[in-house]
């Protein structure tokens, strides 16, 4: 392993171990996350990473720092757990339309209730490199697009306008205006009369469970869904 590598890799531990240690568990729930504007250099060079500030610290993706660095990233979504490679090269996560199901999108669901329950601040400004219509990455938008980036990867969008009840599937986005800018949401299940929903407002936390009637829905202007289900 190359010095470079070696100098990363006992970054990430120590960073691993700090996040394990006790007060900063306990503080958990009331983390804060801000976006940092540090530059970020590899060897001299800067490089285009997002970071967060949290607790006066920065924090970046793994995956940027493994390409950046250049070792493995890879994740195992059915042990849930993520493997770095130290003698392989980056390599980008393609999402393959075959691997996207309506188990799959519910299980990454379940996964981010438990890393942002309701009332949590999530990352933000959150920027997605998918293509999607939300690039502000705050409030309402900003969540769903997380959301559905983590479901779907980088997988092409595409907008129906005036949605019929049965092209909702789990992890779609709906979007209706509203008396400002408009709201949207994220599909979590759907009964012949309503949609369960994930959210964010203004505040930037975290809402999960709340409920849209289809009758209600279907009666707002703008009534749009985001989705990036194969046709």
């Amino acid at each position: 392993m190359n010095r470079k590598r070696e100098a990363v890799f006992m970054g990430i531990g120590i960073l691993a171990g700090l996040a394990l240690s006790g007060p900063t568990a306990q503080a958990a729930t009331s983390i804060t996350a801000t976006l940092s504007t540090q530059p970020i250099y590899v060897d001299g060079q800067r490089v285009n990473m997002t970071a967060y500030s949290i607790g006066g610290n920065n924090y970046v993706r793994l995956r940027d720092i493994g390409r950046a660095v250049d070792f493995g990233v890879t994740y195992d979504a059915t042990t849930n757990s993520v493997h770095i490679d130290s003698t392989q090269s980056y390599q980008d996560e393609v999402q393959s339309v075959a691997t996207v199901t309506e188990e799959s999108v519910r299980a990454t669901l379940a996964q981010l209730r438990e890393t942002y329950p309701t009332g949590t601040v999530y990352p933000t400004p959150y920027r997605s490199t998918s293509g999607g219509p939300y690039h502000r990455g705050t409030h309402c938008s900003g969540w769903a697009t997380l959301c559905s980036d983590a479901a779907f990867g980088n997988l092409p969008w595409r907008r129906v306008d005036n949605p019929s009840w049965n092209q909702i599937r789990p992890g779609d986005l709906i979007r209706y205006d509203n008396s400002g800018s408009g709201h949207v949401v994220v599909v979590i299940s759907k009964t012949d009369e309503y949609v369960k929903v994930t959210e964010s407002g203004l505040n930037n936390h975290a809402r999960w469970g709340g409920q849209y009637f289809k009758w209600w829905l279907e009666e707002q202007p703008g009534y749009t869904l985001y989705t990036r289900y194969p046709e």
